[in-house]
């Protein structure tokens, strides 16, 4: 089974947790965490928090949007998959978890294979999946260069949006455009194989 996508309650306290734990970070990077509605993390606790989540639990919106990603992905992700493996040079495990909430930002990833995914953000559910496997790929690379939040989220969307993958209907975001004077050219010169070789001149932006 290439994807395996889950969601309950549990989960939902277990993100809205690791949310406000990070709640400066996403902050500071401009990022606006949604929350249950009517509540601030800063000044209401925990438990009032886990209550209106409780409240907010809807099991069919989350059955919904499961049945969505199931079959979307399942029309694209070989052709999908096998692109990733012939740019990188290397054989991608197919299994992802994918977590569903309504909280928090409108994707994340954690290493090696999960996947959350914000179904409250009117975004695209498949291409928001196919951008979160994306940074999965090329974490090894942002480790090792230290590559910063902005700059990582410029690259997948050019890589997403390069003649290689050519995703359709994937709107490229925002907070990456202040990076993009520096990271585009560098993308078109040097993004193909060995890939090991654009991000070492990535890295010397830095330098």
């Amino acid at each position: 089974m290439p994807i395996e996508i889950k969601y309950n309650l549990k989960l939902e306290k277990q993100r809205i947790k690791k949310t406000i734990d990070k709640l400066l970070w996403y902050e500071k990077l401009g990022y606006r965490p949604r929350f249950p509605q009517n509540i601030n993390p800063k000044v209401d606790g925990i438990k009032t928090v886990y209550s209106a989540i409780e409240n907010e639990y809807v099991e069919q919106d989350y059955k919904k949007v499961a049945l969505e990603i199931k079959k979307e992905y399942a029309r694209i992700e070989n052709g999908f998959i096998t692109k990733l493996q012939a740019i990188f040079g290397i054989r991608i495990k197919r299994h992802f978890t994918i977590i569903l909430t309504k909280y928090g930002v409108g994707g994340s990833y954690s290493l090696p294979n999960k996947i959350i995914y914000n179904i409250a953000m009117k975004s695209s559910s498949v291409n928001t999946v196919l951008h979160e496997i994306t940074h999965l790929i090329i974490e090894p690379y942002i480790k090792k260069y230290q590559i910063q939040q902005n700059e990582k989220e410029r690259i997948v969307d050019l890589i997403l949006t390069s003649k290689l993958i050519s995703l359709p209907n994937y709107k490229m975001q925002k907070r990456g455009e202040k990076n993009s004077r520096l990271i585009d050219p560098l993308f078109k010169k040097y993004f193909k194989p060995p890939i090991g070789n654009f991000f070492k001149e990535f890295a010397k932006l830095h330098n």
